[in-house]
């Protein structure tokens, strides 16, 4: 994947992170006006960067996750990572706030500590909370040694 390629997948993650962040919010509950248009603009702009992305690389994949279980959450995280690595752009809060919100699902079910998180400044703030989110998803998906319980 090119720099440039990279760049304007990270966009679209970013985009896409936005709005589903928006809609998965319950305290953005879209019953007002004004929450709702936000909602609408964040779909729109996601829409149109995704419609750009896939007329200008057309023979590329989407990465999507797999919400329900670490060793599927991990290889989304992974594809971030790299997308990120190779990008220019200023790396993803709300790409993070996304990953997050799925691994918390994942420890609120499997009864674990949810991951770790730290600020947000760039890309290579963001590469980093990806990676703790791996190794998080990596030791949640570990089996129990046995002999561990005693």
């Amino acid at each position: 994947m090119s720099t440039e390629q990279a760049t304007a997948l990270a966009r679209v993650l970013d985009l896409q992170a936005r709005w589903e962040n928006h809609r998965d919010d319950p305290a953005k509950t879209a019953t007002s006006a004004a929450d709702l248009q936000a909602r609408q603009k964040a779909f729109e702009a996601f829409r149109a960067a995704l419609r750009d992305y896939s007329a200008a690389h057309n023979d590329s994949r989407f990465p999507e996750p797999t919400q329900n279980v670490p060793e599927r959450l991990v290889i989304w995280c992974r594809a971030l990572r790299a997308v990120f690595r190779r990008s220019e752009g200023p790396g993803s809060a709300f790409v993070l706030m996304k990953v997050h919100r799925l691994a918390d699902r994942i420890a609120a079910r499997t009864g674990t500590a949810p991951v770790a998180r730290e600020p947000v400044t760039d890309r290579d703030a963001t590469v980093r909370e990806l990676d703790a989110v791996i190794v998080w998803c990596e030791r949640a998906a570990a089996p129990a040694v046995k002999g561990d319980a005693a």
